[in-house]
Order: structure tokens, then C-alpha cells, then sequence
């Protein structure tokens, strides 16, 4: 066998060789935003998926959210992958955290795609929605991630955005520690919103009752009820909010608006002041006195804060030329009658 005849044989081994590899998958970087991935990882690629989501994984347990949102977009090129929206999601999460809502709302709505009832994915396409201000689209993802949830737990109940809904239906719904809690909130947000408590305390206490001591939960629950009247109800759910963060300022402004509702004044002011100035508190209640339609009780408060801090608090300048006019109203409006 001649010298040129041998070559041509050795080449095409070697590119017969060179084409049996496996070509690495493309990576669909439209869902990265991050440093440059050049210089995240000189690794071997993963061999499959779950190699993939374990480097995915690891990368984000240690706060290293570009080489994680990497990681799980790699696990998505395989063609047998399995896990698809689990990976969605956490690229998802990753975005959503930071910011970027856009590509946080791409990733779930393509792991919806993957599949239709993970409820993790529905939820938070859910509070993404609802927060961007588009809530009949954020409830209707609260209602699909519950609906989900009914399937995985093997319940033949389905919720639909309807006017006749009772709490008895919501009373009904199964959770467990899985449930998506978040959906549970949301919904009864929105119900409060609408002056629809009743159905608001319902989703609440499903919240709660996969998971009891959710912050969340216990300081909405407790405001749906100071809404609706029931100040000794609302004062329960907020101090078991309190025993569970003490100097939470959500939960001690929540307070202090019971303590006014009962015609408490001094103990609201004293809850107030755990948090703020004495003028500001003096403000607060005076502002939230205006609040509740009383203004005649509102203005010693609005005139102790202004004698406190003349030169500087404005706001209750304001805030006492606004009770002084409802009083002149309501003054007029008595005289008229009288006449």
C-alpha cells in the first residue's frame, strides 16, 4: 500500500472518529443575564440533566446565582431531560429576586408549558402578576396553582373566578405542608380589597393552616378582621404576629389601628411611640382618629405634635387644617339641618 493511499485511509478514520462524538447541546442563553458565561465555569459540561440541576443546586447554596441560573439552563439541553419546569423555576426565582421580571415571568410561563399544574410555578406567576399590578391575572394564576394543588393531593375540587363563591367551598380545599401558601394569601388580599372578608379569613385560614406560624398570614388575617369590625379577633391574630416578631412595624402599626378602633387612644399612641417620634406618633393618631370620621378628637393630637416639632413637621400642619375643615363641615352640615 503506497504512502498516499494509507493517508486518506488514516484521515477518514480520524474524521470518521471526530463524527461519532456527540455533539454538545446548544445552550439557549436568551434566559442568562449575569456576568459574561465564558468566565463562570472551565468544568467538564454535565453528562446529563441531573448533574446539571445538582451543579445548579450547589451554585445557588452558595449565593452564586449566575453560575446557578447557568447550571440550570445547561440542564434544560438535554433532549431526554424530565425536569424541565423545575429548572424553569428556579431560573424563575433566580430573576424574580432580583428584579429582572421580565425574564423571571419567560422562565415560568415556559415551565407552565412543561407542565401545566406545577403549582409552585402558578403561585408565583401569581404574586409576579399581582404585584405588577395586573391582579385579575394574578388571581387567575392563585386559583390554578390551587387547583393544582387539589390534583396532587388527589381531591376532585376545582375553584373558578366566580361571584357566588362561599367560604364553605374555601373550608373545603385540602393542603397540607406543600400547599402553595402564597396563592392561599394572595387570594385573600384580593377578597379583603374587595370588602369581601368573610371569603378574605377563609383563604386566611387556610394559609395558616399550612403553615401556622406564617408571619404573613397571621398579620393579614388580623387586619381582614380589624376591616370588618371585629377588633378582639384582629387584636388575637396580631399579638401572635408580635409573640413571633416583636418589633415588627407592620404588625405594631396594625396594633395601634385596633387599639383606635376601640376607642383606645392612649394605648394606641403608646404603640405607636414604640416605633417613631413622639410627634409622629401624636400624628398618627390623630391622622387615623380623621380616618374614622372623628376630627373633633383628632385635633388635640395634631396640635401637641405641632407644638412638639413647629418647624419641622409640615404633614401635621396639614393634617390639622384637614380636621379643622371637617369640623366646619359637619358644623354647617348640623346647622342646615337645624334649620
Amino acid at each position: 500500500m503506497n504512502k498516499l493511499h494509507f493517508g486518506m485511509i488514516a484521515l477518514m478514520v480520524l474524521l470518521a472518529g471526530c463524527a461519532s462524538k456527540e455533539e454538545p447541546p446548544s445552550l439557549d442563553t436568551s434566559l442568562y443575564e449575569g456576568k459574561p458565561i465564558d468566565s463562570l465555569s472551565s468544568d467538564t459540561p454535565p453528562v446529563n440533566e441531573v448533574e446539571a440541576i445538582k451543579r445548579g443546586d450547589a451554585a445557588l447554596g452558595d449565593r452564586n446565582y449566575d453560575l446557578a441560573l447557568y447550571e440550570y439552563i445547561r440542564s434544560l439541553t438535554f433532549e431526554d431531560a424530565q425536569m424541565k419546569d423545575k429548572s424553569l423555576y428556579n431560573i424563575g426565582r433566580i430573576h424574580h429576586a432580583r428584579g429582572n421580571y421580565p425574564l423571571a415571568e419567560k422562565a415560568y410561563l415556559l415551565a407552565v408549558e412543561e407542565n401545566p399544574n406545577n403549582a409552585n410555578v402558578l403561585e408565583q406567576l401569581g404574586i409576579l402578576y399581582t404585584k405588577s399590578g395586573d391582579v385579575t391575572q394574578g388571581e387567575t394564576y392563585f386559583y390554578r396553582a390551587i387547583n393544582a394543588d387539589q390534583i396532587r393531593l388527589g381531591k376532585n375540587v376545582s375553584l373558578k373566578l366566580q361571584d357566588d363563591m362561599t367560604d364553605v367551598q374555601i373550608n373545603n380545599l385540602a393542603v397540607d405542608y406543600k400547599s402553595p401558601l402564597m396563592a392561599y394569601t394572595g387570594l385573600g388580599v384580593i377578597y379583603d380589597v374587595e370588602k369581601e372578608h368573610d371569603l378574605a379569613q377563609a383563604f386566611y385560614q387556610r394559609a395558616l393552616q399550612i403553615n401556622p406560624a406564617s408571619l404573613k398570614a397571621l398579620l393579614n388575617t388580623g387586619y381582614s378582621f380589624y376591616m370588618s369590625g371585629d377588633y378582639a379577633t384582629a387584636r388575637r391574630y396580631t399579638m401572635s404576629a408580635l409573640e413571633r416578631d416583636p418589633n415588627n412595624e407592620k404588625a405594631l402599626n396594625n396594633l395601634a389601628l385596633i387599639y383606635l378602633g376601640r376607642g383606645e387612644v392612649k394605648r394606641a399612641l403608646n404603640v405607636f411611640q414604640q416605633q417613631m417620634d413622639a410627634p409622629e406618633a401624636l400624628n398618627n393618631v390623630g391622622y387615623f382618629l380623621m380616618l374614622q370620621g372623628k376630627p373633633q378628637e383628632a385635633i388635640p393630637y395634631l396640635e401637641q405634635a405641632i407644638d412638639k416639632k413647629p418647624t419641622y413637621y409640615q404633614v401635621a400642619n396639614e393634617n390639622l387644617e384637614r380636621a379643622l375643615e371637617m369640623v366646619r363641615q359637619e358644623q354647617f352640615i348640623v346647622a342646615q339641618t337645624s334649620e
